[in-house]
């Protein structure tokens, strides 16, 4: 009789929240069994819950919930099921968290299906819930870039979809349900060629006067000035969306290029600073709601880091295409914006499982998130989203395993930003040398609490200079890694915590001896993070 699976029903929860559990049991014989389950905040002591369940034979799903409220944070639940004597029958684990806001820590999906005739959005976000995605983009539901709602409820997109309105507000209304933000996507400049063509003087023009176009003249490029009519247009589209749909915010999409244009008084137009007045401009328009902007190929991050968004969405594109790019421009932006979460558009195709992984490790070890699942748990592989892929169920596997890793260490990986926490990070070797030592190829990026330490390792090991965008081994696992680093006085304890342990930290025996302090992690695959507690 053993378990088959542990999930939330929802992303996340309020604190306030009633959360409910699904565990699905193969059973073989109807009967009474207790289902134990141990509830544990990073490293405090577990609470423990047993309930009485009535299973019928055959494949069955047993809700769990309660109402008692949780605090803010990352929580791993291990469940065992056991028979009427308490003999342990059968294990499993999953996390859930609580967060004020999912813009504390967002881990943002997509879905791309607006048919008519689309899979049961239940089904779709129950298993994305599996991941704990609590943000999710809808890419190209619009009816027409400079037109957002459709005429009539069953409309043909831009590039020829049969899409629905009704399939739409199911989506979000079913997002809601399951403790995710639904966040419309949406451009800033880019209007239909027909549009573009009949307001000219609204238009982007480059050096030589000519309007500018997108891809093969199938949108036209817009002035999101504040003074040019076209930001009062798309900005009024905005809000006419938020007023007939409940969506959680807007999603603002820009295409990177280009970076220099002028006006049609041939005036030049200081894009990245116009980018900014139009996120203040949404930001006033909708005080209560998410405001989002792509970074495209990281720019404008200068700009972009402090502009009133509710975090920092960046596509990184080649020549970043090594993996310490990645980390540069994570801390980057955590560093410029003052803390802000950070989340990462990256395309990879389904068959470069290390790279998906690799790539994950260092961002999550550098503070981010990355956008990469969606529509029934596939991948996003494309910048076109409907394009995604199916994940090969090993890779899956790993992935869930990762997804629970950071949400049950979120708060020690510096993934959470929450106002009471005052954090520094310095990346090892290049922001604070000498700080953290060591052996081998193995990347460390230290955050600086309060109360203590955190480290994150990354490991390398065997990897000549590894790119994202190019398949590669996965790196040598560690086993027995000594650390050594500088530390002002006998801490009261140390943890490690990775992706392979699916219960709460492990603690570390270590020594202490003239300023320095010594142990030695047991296990290193792709990540894990050490916390050292004053």
């Amino acid at each position: 009789m053993p378990i088959l699976d542990i999930y939330p029903t929802q992303g996340c929860y309020a604190p306030s929240e009633v959360i409910k559990l699904l565990v699905e049991v193969a059973v073989e014989t109807t009967g009474t069994s207790y289902l134990r389950l141990e509830i544990q905040h990073l490293a405090e002591p577990a609470e423990v819950r047993t309930y009485s369940v009535e299973l019928i034979s055959g494949h069955q799903t047993v809700p769990i919930e309660w109402s008692s409220p949780l605090a803010t944070g990352g929580y791993a639940v291990r469940a065992e099921l056991q028979s009427t004597d308490g003999t342990p029958i059968s294990q499993a684990a999953t996390v859930l968290d609580v967060l004020p806001c999912w813009t504390a820590f967002p881990r943002y999906g997509f879905l791309s299906d607006f048919s008519k005739h689309r899979l049961d959005p239940d089904t779709t976000l129950l298993e994305l819930a599996r991941f704990h995605i609590n943000g999710l983009l809808f890419y190209d539901w619009q009816y027409r870039h400079d037109q957002l709602l459709a005429p009539s409820d069953e409309y043909i997109d831009p590039l020829g979809r049969p899409l629905s309105i009704h399939t739409v507000r199911k989506l979000v209304e079913a997002a809601h349900r399951h403790g995710m933000a639904a966040m419309p996507y949406l451009t800033v400049y880019a209007a239909s060629a027909k549009f573009w063509r009949s307001h000219l003087d609204w238009a982007l023009f480059d050096e030589t006067g000519h309007p500018i176009p997108f891809g093969d003249h199938f949108l036209g490029l817009m002035n999101p000035s504040k003074d040019n009519p076209w930001c009062k247009h798309i900005l009024g589209e905005a809000k006419h969306t938020l007023g007939e749909i409940p969506f959680d915010g807007l999603h603002i999409d820009q295409y990177g290029e280009p970076k220099r244009a002028w006006d049609a008084q041939h005036e030049p137009v200081n894009l990245p600073h116009t980018f900014v007045e139009f996120i203040q401009a949404a930001r006033i328009q909708h005080p209560d709601k998410a405001i989002l902007f792509n970074a495209v190929g990281n720019w404008p991050i200068e700009a972009l880091a402090t502009a009133p968004l509710d975090f920092l969405y960046i596509e990184v594109w080649p020549p970043e295409v090594e993996y310490n790019h990645l980390a540069r421009i994570v801390l980057n932006a955590v560093q410029r914006s003052y803390g802000k979460p950070v989340v990462i558009a990256l395309y990879l195709p389904a068959d470069y499982p290390t790279n998906i992984l690799l790539a994950d490790a260092v961002i999550l070890a550098c503070g981010g998130t990355r956008i990469e699942l969606g529509e029934q748990a596939r991948l996003l592989a494309d910048p076109y989203f409907p394009r995604h892929q199916q994940i090969p169920p090993e890779l899956l596997i790993e992935m869930r395993r990762f997804y629970d890793y950071a949400v049950r260490s979120g708060e020690w990986l510096g993934s959470y930003n929450l106002s009471t926490q005052e954090r520094k990070i310095w990346a090892d070797g290049e922001l604070n040398p000498g700080s953290v030592f060591l052996g081998g190829s193995v990347w460390s990026v230290v955050h600086h609490l309060p109360d203590g330490l955190c480290i994150s390792l990354v490991n390398m090991t065997g990897l000549d200079n590894p790119c994202w965008n190019v398949a590669h081994p996965a790196p040598t696992p560690c086993q027995e890694l000594p650390v050594r680093l500088k530390y002002p006085q006998e801490p009261g304890w140390a943890f490690w915590a990775c992706p392979e342990q699916d219960s709460g930290p492990q603690a570390l025996d270590f020594k202490f001896d003239s300023g320095e302090l010594r142990f030695v992690i047991p296990h290193l695959r792709y990540s894990g993070v050490i916390n050292i507690h004053d």
